[in-house]
Order: structure tokens, then sequence, then C-alpha cells
């Protein structure tokens, strides 16, 4: 299950920009992740019962890996990159998928207004979350959730984006 989507070659360190190489090996994320390898793979689990898919992307403009994630009609969901201390999930959210996540505690409350306010461009926002705990999880899967629950079209092969 985990070993079949993490499958890949070499690259000598998945934050460290080196050309395009290859994405990160199950075993390279465990030396790079640790203990913390466990939430990299739950954060998958969750992102696939959503239904989407995972692939590995290389980006030319921070020369890194990302686990990208695709809902059914080639639509982006979710991309996972490696951080010196764990990993983040970035989306993006629009308000009022924000108004749908409720926290569990005022600890959470905090986190949550901590990531909107850091909610990066135009709506939909770009929202980056950091996983380093177990804690972390119940978090980002309500997310998640609110974020699957756009609907979308899907993106036809070939077709380009219109300019407004």
């Amino acid at each position: 299950m985990v070993d079949g989507y993490l499958k890949g070659a070499q690259m000598p360190h998945p934050t460290i920009p080196s050309g395009q190489g290859q994405p990160p090996q199950r075993d390279q994320l465990a030396r790079q992740l640790g203990p913390r390898l466990a939430l990299w793979d739950e954060a998958c689990e969750t992102v696939l019962e959503i239904g989407a898919t995972w692939t590995w992307a290389f980006s030319e403009s921070t020369g890194v890996w990302s686990y990208r994630a695709y809902q059914a009609g080639n639509r982006f969901f979710v991309a996972m990159t490696l951080t010196a201390d764990a990993f983040e999930v970035s989306l993006n959210l629009k308000s009022e998928e924000w108004d749908g996540i409720l926290a569990t505690s005022p600890a959470e409350q905090a986190a949550f207004d901590r990531l909107r306010g850091s909610a990066q461009g135009e709506e939909p926002a770009w929202v980056h979350v950091p996983v380093r705990e177990a804690a972390d999880l119940p978090m980002l899967a309500r997310i998640l959730v609110a974020r699957a629950r756009r609907v979308q079209n899907p993106r036809l092969k070939g077709a380009r984006k219109r300019s407004r």
C-alpha cells in the first residue's frame, strides 16, 4: 500500500535543490522524516480516503520535489513537501471553506486563526499546513475535508486556462 505509491529512484536530499533528479524513495523519506514517517503515511492515507490520487512532481521554480494529489478530472487537491523539521501540506481554500472548519479546542482555534492569517494570495488563498506531530493530523483532516467539498469541473486535456 504505502510502498506502492512511494517508489522512485534517487535524490540526494529532498529539501536541497539538486537539479531535477528523481523523486525520493521510501528509504530516503524514512531517513529524513524518522519517526515522523508515520505522520506522512497517515496524511497520504487521509487524502487517498478522500478519493484523490498521488504523484511526484518537480518544481522548476523551487528546485524540489513535492508529492501532489489530484481529484477526479485531473484537479489539483494538495501537495506535500518535505521541510527541515518534518513536512507541510499546501492547498488553497476559499473563505467559505474556512468557515466550515470547526476547531475542537481553544489551542486548535488559535492554530486555525494563524493558518488563516498566513493564507497567501487572492481567493482561493494558499495555505501551508506544517505537520510535525500526531496532534496536527486531526486538524489537517478537517481542513482536507473542507477543501474536498469544493466542486470543480474536470480539466479537459489540452484545454488552456482563460485569462479574465
